[in-house]
């Protein structure tokens, strides 16, 4: 057996981390996460090395699930009994480059000095809906309540109540009974 193999963090440790960012009790936070301007709900998990920045605000409704290497960031609403799967990326804003007068290495600045700003359009994900890896969610979407989203889709339209879709773009394939 190889003793290097990382192991996963005790229940106790990720509880404790939870409850200190969260200030809920049901909560669980895995080790390496960055997560800012979030309102919790109870029951929210959250595994190893997932990035959360919200800006303005990201909502997690209850009994939400949020696996490894996720990265949210923009205006996010996540119902409850929300499973999101790993590796998946659900942005709601954009940068701003509409400057043609330099390159657009020169319009981020350093820093953020000359940053023009955000494009921020909310995105919804609504109660009990499934996302699968490797997912790419764009601004201004919504997923219906139940919808089920494949693996490696890229959802830039808005996807119904218990729809199964799946593609680049995504595209629903079915509805679920």
């Amino acid at each position: 057996m190889l003793s290097f193999w990382p192991r996963k963090e005790r229940v106790r440790l990720r509880r404790l981390r939870g409850w200190f960012v969260s200030g809920k009790r049901r909560v669980t936070i895995g080790r390496g996460c960055v997560i800012s301007s979030v309102n919790f709900s109870d029951g929210v998990t959250i595994e190893d090395y997932v990035r959360i920045l919200g800006q303005p605000r990201i909502y997690l409704g209850e009994d939400v699930y949020i696996n490894c290497y996720t990265m949210i960031s923009g205006e996010v609403t996540i119902e409850d009994n929300v499973l999101i799967s790993q590796f998946v990326n659900i942005w709601g804003r954009a940068h701003r480059f509409a400057r043609k007068d330099c390159l657009i290495w020169d319009q981020y600045g350093q820093h953020g000095v000359t940053d023009q700003g955000y494009d921020v359009q909310p995105v919804v994900i609504k109660k009990g809906a499934w996302i699968g890896p490797h997912v790419t969610v764009s601004r201004g979407v919504t997923i219906g309540e139940g919808a089920v989203i494949g693996a490696n889709a890229m959802v830039t339209k808005n996807v119904p109540d218990y729809a199964v879709c799946f593609g680049v773009p995504a595209k629903v394939v079915k509805f679920r009974e």
